[in-house]
C-alpha cells in the first residue's frame, strides 16, 4: 500500500501504519494447505481476531491467485525454446508474477486522465504530470514477469501523447514529435526502462 497516496501523506507526517493483514502459506498439497488454515486460525483466535471466511482460500498454483495487485500463476508447461536459448529467466513450469487486470485498468484510466486532448497543456508540462504515475507503477511491478505488458503500454502511452497534442487519435505524431525526443528531450519515463534486467544494459 505504500504507493498509495493517502499512504505516502500519512507517512509523510511521521505516521507508522500497521502492516500488511493479508498472508499467502505455500504447502505441497491440499491436505497441508487445510492443516495450516486450521493453526492460523487457532493462532489468530488467541489474539482476538479472525481469518475472514471470503478472503481465505486453497487453491492451486496452477489456477493462480491474487495477492497485493499481483496475479501469482504457474506458467506454461512447455516453452517454445530450449532453455539453453532463453535469456531471461522464463522456465518451464515456473511461478511468475503479473498485475492484476483490475490494476492495468486502473492504471490506463489515471494515464487517460492526465492525457485528455481538452487539457490545455503544453507537452513538457504534461509529461512531468504523467512522470510520477509511470515510474511510480512501474517500479512497483518492474519485477514482474512485466515486459512484453510494459512494452505494449509504452506504445499506448505514446500515442496518448500524440492524440493530446495534434488533438485526434490517427496523427503523424511519430513524425513531428518522435520517441526519442519525448524520451531523451522531455524526460518521459519509459517503462520497460526500468525493468532491472534492461536497465543495467542501459
Amino acid at each position: 500500500m505504500s504507493r498509495e497516496a493517502h499512504v505516502r501523506f500519512y507517512e509523510g507526517l511521521g505516521v507508522r501504519l500497521p502492516g500488511a493483514t493479508h498472508r499467502v502459506i505455500t504447502c505441497k498439497s491440499a491436505a497441508e494447505a487445510r492443516a495450516a488454515v486450521e493453526v492460523a486460525g487457532r493462532v489468530l483466535k488467541q489474539l482476538g481476531v479472525e481469518l475472514h471466511p471470503q478472503k481465505t482460500r486453497i487453491v492451486h498454483a496452477q489456477d493462480g491467485f491474487e495477492f497485493l495487485g499481483y496475479k501469482i500463476k504457474r506458467g506454461k508447461k512447455k516453452l517454445y525454446l530450449p532453455e539453453s536459448k532463453i535469456r531471461s529467466q522464463a522456465r518451464q513450469g515456473a511461478l511468475y508474477a503479473y498485475p492484476k487486470e483490475k490494476s492495468i485498468r486502473r492504471f490506463m484510466d489515471r494515464v487517460r486522465q492526465r492525457t485528455k486532448r481538452r487539457l490545455p497543456l503544453p507537452t513538457k508540462e504534461l509529461i512531468e504530470e504523467l512522470n510520477p504515475l509511470l515510474r511510480g507503477w512501474g517500479e512497483y511491478y518492474k519485477r514482474a514477469h512485466v515486459r512484453l505488458l510494459f512494452n505494449r503500454l509504452d506504445r499506448w502511452i505514446l500515442h496518448r501523447i500524440w492524440s493530446h497534442r495534434f488533438k485526434r487519435w490517427r496523427n503523424a505524431g511519430w513524425k513531428r514529435l518522435p520517441q526519442r525526443m519525448l524520451y531523451h528531450d522531455f524526460g518521459l519515463v519509459n517503462l520497460v526502462g526500468l525493468i532491472p534486467s534492461i536497465a543495467s544494459r542501459q
